[in-house]
């Protein structure tokens, strides 16, 4: 029994790992690896509850040290990678400001995903591994790039409303669709299928630019979960 409990627990914390390396990472302003650091820790966070559902194992550590994990890749890491990427055009007090507003929503999120329980198929909030991978997205776009060269006015005025809009959506109990899987039945997970598959395609065409229709996408899709 321990032997597969800590199977589970051993991808969690390769989770926390590439968390902490993508922070590494965005100290050396290499973006690039923190990007990577961050799909792997993304699929970690995947494949665990995948593997403890399998092996049928759950424990309050487990499932504390998920939330540890989440709060390390998922919260630290975006908030950090929201911080240089503002750092250089905003004020440094305003960063600072922003990226604390995407840690304290992560935080609360993860603080109430792991005290109450919930039994809906989707998530109440804009769960953390998204918006990490959002704002990573976002801010690896021209228009990003641009905005912040060009019109930094509009850039600051638009980075604090993408700020807000995370933050709340985080701990408020607006639906989005969730991608954790129980079953691979089609009938079940429609909606899942067809948001993975529009977002590889889109990545594929598009490239990072994909994520001005990924995000509007996400939350339109977020309005079909059946409540």
């Amino acid at each position: 029994m321990r032997l597969k409990e800590n199977s589970a627990n051993a991808v969690t914390l390769l989770n926390a790992i590439f968390g902490f390396l993508g922070c590494i990472a965005l100290t050396q302003s290499r973006f690039d690896w923190a990007l990577y650091a961050l799909l792997l820790a993304a699929l970690a966070d995947f494949l665990d509850g995948l593997v403890a559902r399998m092996l049928k194992v759950n424990s309050e550590f487990g499932n504390f040290l998920d939330s540890m994990a989440d709060l390390v890749s998922f919260g630290v890491l975006p908030s950090l990678w929201w911080y240089f990427s503002l750092s250089s055009t905003l004020s440094p007090a305003l960063s600072i400001a922003l990226a604390l507003a995407l840690f304290v929503g992560a935080l609360l999120r993860l603080v109430r995903f792991s005290v109450f329980a919930s039994n809906v198929a989707h998530f109440e909030g804009l769960p953390t591994p998204a918006m990490a991978l959002f704002v990573a997205l976002i801010t690896q776009t021209e228009i990003f790039a641009d905005m912040s060269y060009f019109t930094p006015v509009w850039f600051e005025r638009t980075v604090i409303v993408i700020s807000i809009v995370f933050a709340l959506w985080m701990v408020s109990k607006v639906g989005a669709v969730s991608l954790k899987f129980k079953g691979f039945s089609l009938k079940e997970n429609a909606l899942r299928y067809m948001v993975i598959f529009s977002a590889v395609v889109g990545l594929v065409v598009l490239g990072e630019e994909f994520v001005l229709i990924l995000l509007p996408g996400y939350m339109l899709s977020s309005l079909l979960i059946k409540r």
